[in-house]
């Protein structure tokens, strides 16, 4: 019952992230004059659908791991272009450099605005906690404690990375775990320098380890925004969990991710289910989060994504014509291959993770 339930849970998270990704292609394909032959949340035989005026049609398919618009001149829902694409008329692939640039790039850009769109919402109808860098109460023989933090210091900065309210302090701590960071706190007005080493925390039931250093904060405050502030506020927020998610690639990419740190399907599946299990509200926020993180993945140059078609046109604009299409479509599949090999290897670790976890 407990995998039906995430399952359920995936799907809900997971439908609108893909579909507001996939709209914004749309959008942005039809208002440059391009003619869109499919609209599709998922993959491989419909199971229902429907076709509109302008002879789209929009499709729910079997597997709902992602989505797609193929447009005129596609030769497959990878945008292939067929061999007379350039000729016909409406074409993704006669369309100007520019039109190409500005469909690709929507379809990230949807995710970003639906994520601050969900996060300005509770914002207005909930509120924000809003909790100073302040510490409140240091755990005794806690990292913390014994890098000379007391209660009433304000934390200024850590690792580098200014920080402006506790749930800041929290990322970085969190990210960090067994690493020895530099910590400046404002005591009384006088800026201390001072080390910490985040306890290493391994959470066998969530099959993860993190960063924990002891303290607590001062207190907050549920503050309700108006419109402009609440998307203003919404937007920060968005960036820094970008630049967190860039931060956690980076140790991907180093070989320095924490245990747990990146997941594949069946862990987002996992982690849908157990926000669902909070209430509405924290499954709102999870799937901002979701789409926040799909949207700047996308953006990433790598073949097969948004970002590896953006690349190619940069290319094309800097050369002044495209690449040779043999070349593309070689480096498009080899894309394809590697993405598809990174979930099918986060898939086994989830998998593997399931089994082995204690609790």
């Amino acid at each position: 019952m407990e995998f039906v339930f995430s399952l359920l849970a995936f799907l809900v998270v997971l439908t609108p992230v893909v579909f507001f990704h996939e709209l914004g292609h749309f959008w942005a394909a039809r208002r440059s004059g391009v003619k869109v032959e499919v609209f599709s949340v998922g993959f491989g035989r419909e199971l229902f659908g429907y076709t509109d005026r302008e002879g789209t049609r929009w499709r729910f398919s079997l597997l709902p791991l992602g989505g797609y618009v193929k447009m005129a001149g596609d030769g497959d829902p990878a945008s292939t272009p067929s061999a007379d694409a350039a000729t016909i008329e409406g074409s993704f692939h006669a369309a100007s450099l520019k039109a190409k640039a500005f469909i690709v790039a929507m379809g990230p850009i949807a995710n970003f605005i639906l994520g601050i769109a969900i996060i300005a919402v509770v914002y207005i109808g909930v509120g924000k906690a809003i909790i100073p860098n302040q510490v409140g109460e240091v755990i005794e023989g806690g990292a913390a404690e014994e890098a000379g933090i007391i209660s009433g210091d304000k934390i200024i900065s850590i690792n580098g990375y200014n920080i402006n309210e506790f749930a800041d302090l929290r990322g970085i701590i969190f990210e960090n775990p067994g690493r020895t960071l530099p910590i400046t706190v404002d005591r009384d007005g006088d800026l201390l320098d001072l080390s910490v080493t985040p306890l290493v925390v391994d959470d066998q039931c969530l099959g993860t380890t993190y960063g924990q250093i002891g303290v607590r904060s001062a207190g907050g405050e549920l503050k309700r925004y108006g419109p402009v502030e609440a998307v203003m506020s919404a937007s920060v927020d968005s960036f820094r969990m970008a630049i967190a998610m860039l931060r956690g690639l980076g140790r991907l990419a180093s070989g320095n991710a924490n245990k747990g740190e990146i997941g594949g399907p069946v862990k987002i599946a996992e982690m849908s289910g157990r926000v669902a299990s909070q209430g509405l509200l924290s499954l709102a926020m999870f799937v901002a989060i979701i789409s926040i993180n799909l949207g700047l993945v996308n953006l990433l140059p790598v073949p097969a994504l948004d970002g590896g078609h953006l690349m190619f046109f940069g290319l094309e604009g800097i050369m002044g014509r495209p690449l040779n299409a043999r070349v593309q479509e070689q480096i498009m599949r080899g894309g394809i291959a590697l993405l598809l090999s990174l979930i099918v290897v986060l898939t086994f670790f989830d998998i593997l993770g399931n089994v082995t976890k204690q609790c």
